[in-house]
């Protein structure tokens, strides 16, 4: 009889330890976290040829972009340039406004953002900017 009931007393805690861990496994779930970006746009400035990113409250962070391309059309042919930074390299600002007598229109793709945290961030593109020649070169009598 004792060890009936010691018997009766292990299957008893085996059994009531199982109830409780199947308890606690049934009430965990999976939370999902999407991580917000924090630029959500660039613009550029066309008084310093630079790229600035915005955050999602609209404030400007100048150092923030890192990579860009710059696509545009010339006599048929498209041109491509990468940069790294967030200034237009000094040969390309010499041939966009002091080489050229045309205005040229310009895209900029494949921004990156580099946040507080270090992480990289896509930006959508920027098209249709328009780069004003030098007004010496212009000819007058046009």
């Amino acid at each position: 009889m004792k060890k009936t009931l010691q018997h009766l007393l292990f299957i008893g805690l085996i059994s009531s330890y199982v109830h409780v861990f199947s308890q606690e496994t049934e009430g965990i779930t999976t939370i999902k976290i999407k991580k917000e970006k924090l630029f959500v746009k660039a613009a550029f400035d066309d008084t310093e040829f630079k790229v600035i990113a915005f955050d999602r409250y609209g404030n400007p962070h100048e150092q923030a972009i890192k990579s860009f391309k710059i696509l545009y059309n010339e006599n048929k042919t498209n041109y491509e340039a990468a940069v790294e930074g967030n200034t237009f390299p000094q040969k390309t600002i010499i041939f966009l406004t002091k080489k050229k007598q045309l205005v040229t229109k310009i895209c900029l793709t494949n921004l990156k953002a580099e946040n507080p945290d270090g992480h990289i961030e896509d930006l959508p593109d920027l098209c249709d900017i328009v780069i004003f020649p030098d007004c010496k070169k212009v000819n007058k009598n046009k």
